[in-house]
């Protein structure tokens, strides 16, 4: 396990694993959560969300399948939220639910990172005690069962999934969002025709119906901020705009609805508002088509 071209290696103290395994779990699974669980190739992991029969999202992670078993990675707190969750509707399966405590979660940042997002499915490998994850802008996850020399500030690993548009859900903002509102469909974590699950009625809708206004933008500050999840977003006449997703010092996401301006506010702090690198990217095909 070579740590060649890593300029980083964080451990991710606030992350936990929830283990999902059983001769059952991929049926359980595939009626629960927003991605394709059956579709997920063996030794590969994608993003993923559950939602409640409201469309609002209990938690996201990131999804890795071995075998027949399934190990999420998402923050620790909705961690234990998701298997409460999930509890209501697994004694109808032969599948356990456990938080893998075994795995101490590193993220391993490259010297020149390539922004990308999420979506599709992303390779795994088992080394020694270890499973690692190869993410497409080129940093790897570790989860191992060695302790292994990092820091301990994961400032760096977030900030770079401020870069590429990745909100995870916390506790002051479970049951607060629909996938899209995050723009987790940018990441590659709802299926539209993998069938029922739960939730899957109000997330479609929104989809098709073209009703959700709701989508991803990227803040900077001047100075470090520490916003509460769910702050609100204010634009010069004190009108709100939206409200904070994410944020890690200077930088982070916020919901908005709409046309939004170049600057805005959280509270007495001035913060400027830009496109996320695939809405532009979006923006441009369309741009090409609308010319074909």
């Amino acid at each position: 396990m070579s740590d060649t071209g890593f300029a980083q290696t964080i451990q991710l103290t606030d992350d936990a694993i929830l283990a999902v395994t059983g001769p059952d779990s991929e049926r359980f699974l595939q009626g629960q959560l927003t991605c394709n669980v059956v579709k997920l190739a063996d030794q590969h992991w994608q993003t993923g969300a559950c939602c409640t029969a409201k469309g609002r999202m209990v938690a996201n992670f990131i999804i890795a399948r071995r075998g027949s078993d399934f190990y999420l990675r998402l923050p620790a707190t909705q961690a234990d939220a998701l298997q409460q969750h999930l509890s209501r509707y697994a004694v109808f399966y032969k599948t356990e639910m456990t938080i893998d405590e075994r795995f101490s979660i590193y993220g391993q940042i490259p010297a020149q990172p390539v922004v990308q997002t999420l979506a599709g499915q992303h390779p795994l490998e088992t080394a020694d005690d270890a499973m690692i994850l190869s993410w497409p802008d080129g940093r790897r996850e570790l989860w191992s069962q060695t302790s292994l020399p990092a820091e301990q500030h994961s400032a760096p690993w977030d900030a770079l999934d401020i870069d590429e548009g990745i909100v995870w859900v916390t506790t002051d903002s479970q049951e607060s969002w629909v996938p899209q509102f995050v723009d987790m469909t940018a990441q590659g974590a709802v299926s539209f025709s993998k069938g029922c699950y739960t939730g899957q009625e109000v997330v479609a809708r929104l989809q098709y119906l073209s009703k959700n206004k709701k989508h991803l933008i990227k803040a900077v500050c001047s100075d470090p901020l520490s916003p509460a999840i769910g702050a609100k977003v204010t634009d010069d006449g004190g009108k709100n705009i939206g409200e904070v997703a994410a944020w890690s010092e200077r930088q982070g996401l916020i919901i908005v609805q709409g046309e939004v301006p170049t600057d805005a506010q959280i509270g007495e702090n001035r913060i400027r508002l830009a496109q996320l690198f695939y809405t532009e990217e979006m923006s441009a095909e369309e741009s090409a088509q609308s010319t074909d």
